[in-house]
């Protein structure tokens, strides 16, 4: 069975950008962490003032979203398994390209700091074998050209309900499954474009990072049906 790919797309994970590093609500959390305030990631939780002025707000500084987005994924059973990639594509077209070997990052504060240090060196760790790379990268240009497929399925709340089985199955013959990295609004032009299902896995919004969840769990329950699977 091939590969699950799953991508958070437009996610809200960026530095803290040059027009708001001035902000006394920046300048004090970078004074906090010690470090410059355009090293720090941007988080709503502690810049809300500060953002009130930027450009798509509404869909940016989110990094929890990708926090838990991670964790789940690189925990599962699945990923274990060598059966999962993750991606996450940001709003400013960068996309990390996850290890399957990377540990799942179980504190906040620490996953901050390995977000700033690979929007800062492009890689993490600096030396040896990478466990995630930042390379500035459309998603298009990450489904086509880095996964090789020719389209996706979106996971987007409006979209028709489907048994996650059947996103899975569908999955399953190599189309990426994209999830959204922001907390409102729509995905950008090429997610659409690319779109070759729209789907959605439950009558009520979940999170992200629950809705992702439900397909990685479903694909497991393909592989571990082969009893062969188990080592």
């Amino acid at each position: 069975m091939n590969v699950l790919h799953v991508v958070m797309a437009y996610s809200a994970l960026e530095l803290v950008p040059r027009e708001i590093a001035s902000h006394p609500q920046v300048v004090s959390y970078a004074k906090r962490r010690n470090k410059p305030p355009t090293k720090v990631i941007l988080d709503k939780s502690y810049h809300f003032h500060a953002m009130s002025k930027l450009k798509d707000k509404e869909k940016r500084g989110r990094p929890d979203m990708v926090f838990a987005f991670l964790l789940a994924a690189l925990s599962s059973p699945l990923n274990a398994m060598g059966k999962l990639r993750v991606y996450v594509h940001t709003l400013q077209d960068y996309v990390i390209i996850v290890n399957p070997k990377t540990k799942p990052i179980r504190s906040y504060d620490r996953f901050l700091g390995i977000m700033e240090k690979l929007f800062e060196e492009g890689r993490v760790p600096s030396e040896g074998e990478p466990l995630m790379e930042l390379k500035n990268m459309s998603l298009e240009r990450l489904i086509k050209n880095h996964i090789g497929a020719d389209g996706l399925i979106l996971l987007e709340p409006n979209a028709p309900l489907k048994h996650p089985v059947e996103i899975a199955r569908e999955a399953s013959e190599g189309l990426p499954v994209v999830v959204q990295g922001f907390p409102r609004g729509d995905f950008g032009l090429d997610a659409y474009k690319l779109a070759r299902d729209k789907a959605y896995v439950f009558p009520q919004l979940l999170d992200s990072w629950m809705v992702a969840d439900r397909i990685i769990c479903a694909y497991e329950n393909f592989i571990l049906a082969d009893r062969r699977s188990y080592k």
